[in-house]
């Protein structure tokens, strides 16, 4: 399934489980509604890949999902905040904060990122 946010951010989630402790990278999308519809926001499975043109980063997710993400569109909106509120109330969530924007192909980045974060919840 594509999905194409207006808006979007990259959440780092630290999750745990009872015999393990890990991160992962996810897209936090949101789109505004109008007359008929309302507002909503959505969260992926976690970033398996990147992949981007001159307009827009395609994120795979765990799922098979892709998020066609706009340069230029990124930034947190009110729904998307309620949606990371709810995802931070989920039980194997120790954390999550939003990443800085910055060039998701930089070659390494998301590797990086992750084991980073993996070191820094193997020292909490």
């Amino acid at each position: 399934m594509d999905y194409s946010p207006d808006d979007w951010v990259i959440l780092n989630v630290s999750l745990a489980t009872r015999d393990r402790a890990f991160t992962q990278l996810r897209v936090l999308g949101g789109w505004r509604g109008g007359y008929l519809s309302g507002d909503a926001w959505r969260i992926n499975s976690g970033i398996q890949a990147v992949h981007a043109d001159d307009l827009e980063y395609r994120f795979l997710g765990r799922s098979g999902s892709v998020y066609l993400c706009r340069r230029g569109g990124y930034r947190m909106s009110r729904i998307m905040a309620s949606g990371m509120g709810e995802l931070k109330r989920q039980p194997t969530v120790v954390d999550a904060e939003i990443l800085e924007d910055r060039n998701w192909l930089e070659p390494g980045l998301l590797e990086a990122l992750l084991s980073t974060a993996a070191d820094d919840t193997a020292a909490k």
